[in-house]
């Protein structure tokens, strides 16, 4: 089957392992749009930042939970006992 004509092109893509054995895997688009997947839910945006001037940038940050969250504290739990973070 083709592909959607109105979606953008696939030009890079690239899995990372992180220490904790999570995968990000960043992925871009002819069209200049960037996407990255992120195994080990659940999280959430804790920081989306837009600069400008002379060094432009996009700063994204995902954390497991929010503080206070049941997420954080799952995660934290796993952490404390030796199980590791959220696995991958």
């Amino acid at each position: 089957m083709a592909g959607n004509p109105d979606l953008p092109e696939k030009v890079f893509s690239e899995q990372l392992a992180l220490p904790d054995g999570r995968r990000v895997r960043v992925l871009a688009y002819d069209d200049g749009s960037v996407r990255f997947c992120l195994k080990g839910l659940p999280y959430v945006l804790t920081e989306a930042y837009l600069s400008g001037g002379g060094d432009d940038e996009a700063i994204v940050r995902l954390s497991p939970g929010r503080q206070g969250s049941a997420a954080d504290r799952n995660w934290m739990a796993r952490k404390l006992d030796g199980r590791g973070g959220a696995s991958a």
